[in-house]
């Protein structure tokens, strides 16, 4: 039968009350026995790379833990896990959420959670949350208290720390992973507080060494506690980390621009009746706070500072292309916020002009290149909510299968300042760099159910709220791949 639900807390006040004399409180679970959590249901205590951790066996399982740490205006919590099979994500007919600590009910509705942590079979795949329901449908609209790390593959058997600390009255949340930054939110806004329990656990995998309290420790501690407590032999996914979570140098694009390329189309946007060659989608709202024109530095594009789904657009070419494509162009961002993202061989699933066959979608959703056309989108100025600020992380895509080809991150762009991105697709190499210097080079297989290398299709730039640009020297080169 389950031990009771005791916790080691020290006898002192936590941070959010008067006196200088007041200690943070803190508690400590080993995870090695029932000590300190009581459970009902299946479960046991396995050792994993030579360490012992609880692991609930059973979805049915309830493993509570009674505090109230969670509801401190200030805190933070820490735990290690080890999945006990490969995991990445999946599209099975009903997504997994395995939490590792929250106080959904039942434990793994990740809507219901008002408090958790955990894996998210989809995009993103790890979620800290301290507000109940759908973290999108509240993104979309507002700030709100999440915090994400976009990508999480787990390796087999091998242990992962991870941490998040909230600052409620700073509107702060941050996120790590193996003691490096994974991600934040310092907009965070909406903190509820509620509850009396957390639950823990899921059925694939095994938690150790939980540590929660009322303070929110640097960044410098978080990387010693990780540092402490990690085994030996944890190369592989320490080494995966870093190239996901710190800037890499990667080699230099090997190919050349030579005679077996064409110059297909060239776009200065210095000329109105260059732009009038475009199709705008979007935004649907706010218009009173959106700017697109044409000037002597380029096309200047400014979408509305409000967040919402209608306040982001699209600007399509007006001719689609086809063959081996290599896209470059120089743009400035002149906003400390906003997102901006190229698309590239953008048709629809038969292969179709989407735009001539289909029109013009009415709004600038990202529901066109997720869902409703085939194409590779590249995120590379990233500044919203939620999205680390520290660095430019980047993400490449095929959609609609929404495959991840490349997630990562460069040093942060400077604001003001032109740079010229440069986008190079060669049969089913795809090749990404900024000035020069390689941001991703990956290969999209035909072969793997998501669908086939695509070649075909229109181009477009695509902006989020808050977001101001300027593009100049468009150029795109194609070759042909069908002769």
């Amino acid at each position: 039968m389950a031990a009771p639900a005791t916790a080691l807390l020290a006898d002192q006040r936590g941070n959010g009350s008067a006196g200088a004399a007041a200690q943070p409180r803190v508690m400590r679970a080993a995870l090695t026995d029932d000590t300190n959590i009581a459970v009902t249901g299946p479960r046991r205590f396995v050792r994993v790379a030579g360490l012992r951790g609880f692991h609930r066996t059973s979805v049915s399982t309830r493993a509570v833990l009674k505090t109230d740490l969670h509801t401190a205006l200030r805190g933070s919590v820490s735990l290690w896990f080890a999945p006990l099979e490969d995991i990445s994500t999946s599209r099975p007919s009903v997504p997994s959420t395995l939490p590792l600590i929250s106080n959904g009910t039942p434990p793994d509705d990740a809507d219901s959670m008002a408090w958790g942590l955990y894996w998210n079979n989809g995009y993103p795949q790890l979620l800290g949350k301290c507000a109940p329901g759908g973290v999108w449908s509240q993104l979309d609209k507002s700030l709100a208290p999440f915090v994400y790390a976009e990508k999480l593959n787990l390796r087999r058997a091998q242990w992962y720390h991870v941490a998040i600390s909230w600052d409620r009255p700073q509107g702060r949340l941050d996120l790590y992973v193996n003691g490096m930054p994974a991600g934040h939110n310092h907009r965070a806004g909406n903190f509820p507080v509620s509850g009396s329990q957390l639950c823990l656990g899921n059925p694939m995998m095994v938690l150790r060494d939980l540590v929660m309290q009322d303070r929110v420790p640097t960044a410098a501690e978080i990387r010693q506690q990780y540092e402490s407590g990690r085994p030996p032999g944890h190369h592989d996914a320490d080494t995966e980390l870093r190239q996901l979570l710190n800037p890499v140098a990667l080699p230099q694009l090997d190919l050349k621009l030579d005679a077996s390329w064409a110059e297909t189309y060239r776009c200065a946007f210095q000329d109105s009746r260059e732009t009038a060659e475009w199709t705008r989608q979007g935004p649907h709202g706010r218009l009173d706070r959106f700017r697109m024109e044409t000037t002597r530095e380029g096309l200047l594009i400014e979408t509305p500072d409000v967040i919402g789904v209608e306040t982001r657009m699209y600007l399509w070419s007006g001719r689609v292309f086809e063959g081996d494509h290599w896209i470059e162009y120089d743009f400035r961002l002149e906003s400390s916020e906003g997102l901006a993202l190229l698309v590239v061989c953008a048709s629809g699933m038969q292969r179709e002009d989407f735009i001539s066959d289909h029109g013009v979608p009415r709004t600038g959703s990202m529901g066109t290149i997720l869902g409703a056309t085939r194409n590779y989108h590249w995120e590379y100025v990233r500044r919203v909510e939620a999205m680390r600020t520290d660095v430019e992380t980047q993400w490449v895509s095929k959609n609609p299968f929404f495959r991840n080809l490349h997630s990562g991150c460069i040093p942060r762009l400077e604001r003001d300042r032109w740079y010229r991105l440069r986008f190079v697709k060669v049969g089913p190499r795809l090749h990404g760099s900024i000035d020069g210097k390689t941001v991703f080079d990956v290969r999209d297989e035909p072969f793997q159910n998501h669908g086939p290398v695509y070649d075909f299709g229109r181009i477009a730039l695509r902006q989020m709220y808050k977001t101001r640009m300027r593009y100049r020297n468009l150029v795109v080169h194609t070759r042909n791949t069908l002769a």
